[in-house]
């Protein structure tokens, strides 16, 4: 990610899982603002001078196709890169100019889960994306 920062690049994370956390734990662990993060939500509506909260979703969930419809919603765009790591990312993987998808193979040094990613690591086959082994290619994993 700092990489991408040194070049120019804004990055954002583009969760399925709840955007009001993903704010708070991207923020904390990768120091990426509140306002790049993208993700499933609860609508909110303004009522007696504060925000409420509702049981509704805003708009589709932030999986599958969702993901891309959510970052163009988001940032008026489509990703010049993104990486994923499961068959949800799939859509957001091919609306990239660059797909990189991380396969977590590595059951020694992480709980392995390749279990709903073995069609997007066909499809990267298929397409050419990078895929990056944790077994292979990281010398260290937190």
């Amino acid at each position: 990610m700092r990489l991408l920062h040194a070049h120019g690049f804004r990055v954002f994370v583009c969760s399925g899982g709840g955007r009001d956390f993903m704010r708070v734990f991207a923020e904390e662990t990768w120091g990426i603002p509140k306002e790049n993060v993208i993700g499933s939500a609860a609508a909110y509506t303004y009522a007696d001078g504060r925000l409420v909260r509702s049981r509704e979703l805003l708009g589709s969930l932030d999986l599958g196709r969702g993901k891309p419809e959510h970052i163009f919603a988001h940032t008026g765009r489509l990703p010049v890169l993104a990486g994923g790591n499961a068959d949800v990312d799939i859509e957001m993987l091919q609306s990239a100019h660059f797909a990189l998808l991380v396969n977590h193979d590595d059951e020694q040094r992480e709980f392995s889960y390749t279990n709903g990613a073995e069609t997007s690591l066909a499809k990267a086959a298929e397409l050419g994306w990078t895929v990056v082994s944790m077994k292979n290619d990281w010398t260290t994993v937190f």
